[in-house]
């Protein structure tokens, strides 16, 4: 189809799950993209497996001064960039009694600090190009519908979706032909969900179904499903659409 041709985008946590599959799909559909990886390693093999279209890049998304040197990375290599997916986070499981200051302070750094620093790095350069450009922020169906056990992830996600209004709001006001919206996936089959059904102790067919049947169709979801939800907020074909939560969730957020 070959929907984002011309097109430079940079996904964050690109070297697995979602990132990856995002990141992946963008580049089969025309764009350039920047891998963006904590270890250069990590997005070197990523990189290597699209192919000449993709860019490695070391990234700590908590850390504004690694941004500005990510983005000023894109920019000596392509001189632009048109889309900005904030995929990188965590997800620990802890009550509010139980999660630990480092871990509450770790949820906020990545899953919502991470993306307000990558807003503000690459508005510049994605003001400069002139063209329509998108923003899209990975937030979660527990970022709309709250469950216990997730306090610091459901909270940090739940702030994300409202900033990414806030921005979207602002970006629209300001006249930019930039617009930002957040992506909610449900129980999503990635190495992050592993470590989720790990976590409750069950065996792993046992947890796997108790998540499953938490979503009315039945089944977990796949990174290639988050990551087709991206590429029509990433392409033209959105482009009356901004401030908007997109669901990809099998139903969850509206079962009983």
């Amino acid at each position: 189809m070959n929907a984002l041709t011309g097109k430079v985008a940079l996904v964050t946590g690109a070297a697995k799950g979602m990132g990856k599959a995002i990141a992946t799909l963008f580049a089969r559909e025309g764009a350039r993209v920047a891998i963006a990886a904590r270890r250069i390693e990590q997005a070197q093999r990523v990189a290597t497996e699209i192919g000449e279209a993709a860019l490695p890049v070391v990234l700590d998304v908590t850390e504004r001064a690694s941004w500005d040197q990510a983005v000023g990375t894109v920019d000596a290599h392509w001189g632009r960039l048109d889309v900005l997916v904030n995929c990188a986070g965590i997800s620990e499981s802890a009550s509010t009694e139980a999660v630990t200051d480092e871990a509450w302070h770790r949820h906020m750094r990545t899953n919502l600090d991470g993306p307000f620093h990558g807003c503000r790095a690459c508005l510049p350069l994605m003001r400069r190009s002139g063209e329509p450009g998108s923003i899209i922020n990975i937030s979660s169906l527990f970022g709309q519908r709250p469950t216990p056990g997730f306090s610091a992830y459901c909270t940090s996600k739940a702030a994300l979706t409202f900033f990414t209004k806030v921005f979207a709001l602002e970006c629209a006001a300001a006249k930019l032909p930039i617009r930002v919206n957040s992506v909610h996936p449900g129980g999503t089959e990635t190495a992050m969900l592993e470590q989720t059904l790990a976590a409750t102790g069950l065996p792993r067919e046992k947890a796997y179904e108790y998540f499953a049947r938490l979503h009315p169709m039945g089944r977990l979801g796949k990174a290639e499903e988050v990551a087709a939800a991206c590429l029509w907020l990433a392409s033209d074909a959105s482009s009356f659409t901004t401030g908007t939560e997109i669901n990809v969730d099998g139903g969850a957020l509206i079962r009983p």
